[in-house]
């Protein structure tokens, strides 16, 4: 839910971190959501929300008042039958608990880092990814780990009016955007600060941009279909977590068929997203960029 370094960086005041550690049954928010909580103020990121993400919140802003240096667990049952210690007063059926870490404010070196772990000693970085990963207890001792990793990556081809709209909707889905045109002083360019990177390079040297290790997304949505063909097979041959390309059924058919032309076979063609997003009958930019963005989340969700 929220970048790790944003708590582990340079803070004025002290806050403390909330991560849900373990869930089972229905439970909002999923193993990894974090939120931040400030002495006052509003918080970054959450939990899952709701009375039981209240409750955390009010627990967390006691310990800053008490001076807690120790991280502790929280644990809620969201039953109607739930013991009043536990009870989250929610009843989705569902049990979950929540470590809190209190932090000083000090700046964490995160560079070279692959995980991290939080036991009741407090939080240490790690050299290595931890193998088992999440939540374990016994008796009275805990330790949770976590492997850190940079936010998904979204390389979008096509600064347009749908290339914008699209950066800001996954912005709120933590999805970090690199946008590509070939156009020199597109306004539309210009206009996107949301990007994380904004990059202008003929369509044609855009292969070594997007990683080949099964963790990118690319959405294909340049000004002509000329375009989208270009960029469309350098992207086939790699392996990508998503791959979407904009246009109308005959287009999309058009640059498919040009694409098996030229020796893509019908699995790797099964693998393009077009007409890209969910139907919703979507016309507006702003709707386009729903549609893809529903979409994305809807391969990202999936188990």
């Amino acid at each position: 839910m929220i970048d790790l370094d944003l708590f582990l960086g340079s803070r004025p005041l002290r806050s403390v971190l909330c991560i849900v550690a373990k869930t089972s049954g229905s439970c909002p928010g999923r193993v990894g959501f974090k939120m931040i909580v400030p002495p006052d103020g509003a918080c970054t990121g959450s939990v899952g929300g709701g009375s039981m993400e209240f409750q955390v919140i009010r627990k967390a802003r006691l310990m800053l008042l008490s001076c807690e240096e120790k991280p502790c667990v929280v644990s809620f049952d969201h039953t109607a039958t739930a013991e009043p210690q536990t009870g989250s007063g929610m009843i989705c059926s569902g049990k979950q608990k929540i470590v809190l870490i209190p932090s000083s404010p000090f700046k964490y070196e995160l560079e070279g880092k692959q995980g991290f772990q939080v036991d009741i000693n407090g939080l240490n970085l790690l050299d290595i990814s931890p193998d088992d990963p999440g939540l374990h207890t016994d008796g009275d001792s805990w330790k949770y780990t976590e492997e850190i990793t940079p936010p998904l990556t979204v390389y979008i081809f096509g600064g347009g009016h749908c290339g914008l709209a699209l950066t800001l909707i996954l912005n709120t889905l933590d999805l970090r955007v690199v946008i590509i045109d070939d156009r020199e002083h597109v306004w539309t360019m210009e206009e996107n600060q949301a990007a994380w990177k904004r990059i202008v390079l003929d369509y044609a040297d855009v292969s070594s941009l997007v990683p080949d290790n099964g963790g990118a997304l690319v959405v294909i949505m340049t000004a002509s279909h000329a375009g989208d063909s270009v960029v469309l097979r350098q992207m086939l041959p790699l392996n990508l977590r998503y791959l979407g390309m904009m246009g109308s059924r005959a287009t999309a058919k058009h640059i498919l068929k040009e694409m098996q032309s030229l020796g893509f076979s019908e699995k790797e063609l099964s693998s393009v997203h077009t007409p890209v997003g969910i139907s919703i009958s979507s016309q507006t930019p702003a709707e386009i960029a729903v549609s893809i963005a529903a979409e994305i989340i809807m391969v990202l969700n999936k188990r």
